[in-house]
């Protein structure tokens, strides 16, 4: 299944770590265990964010790819289910429209 992945970094955390390289390795670690569609990075009112856009075969693995972000960055880390334009489509096909 698609799902979008927002991560906000604590402050203090995220200082330390851009400090001490582990920031990188756990965004690095992040895209080998994901494989994400799409990655950005950018401000999102005032904090760092980062958005993952991947096809998780297996829910399980949102627990070894992220728990980094929690237990070293405490960070927020935000799932949702995504679709893209033809899962939608595909969708709109599935309605009853009776």
């Amino acid at each position: 299944m698609r799902m979008l992945i927002r991560i906000k970094p604590g402050l203090e955390a995220a200082n330390q770590a851009l400090k001490d390289g582990s920031m990188q390795k756990a965004l690095q670690q992040a895209h080998e265990q994901l494989k994400p569609e799409a990655s950005y990075f950018l401000p999102e009112n005032g904090q760092r964010t980062a958005y993952f856009f991947c096809d998780l075969a297996d829910e399980s693995q949102i627990v070894s790819s992220l728990d980094p972000f929690f237990s070293h960055l405490e960070a927020k880390v935000e799932v949702y289910p995504a679709m893209n334009f033809n899962d939608l489509l595909a969708g709109f096909d599935q309605l009853d429209r009776g």
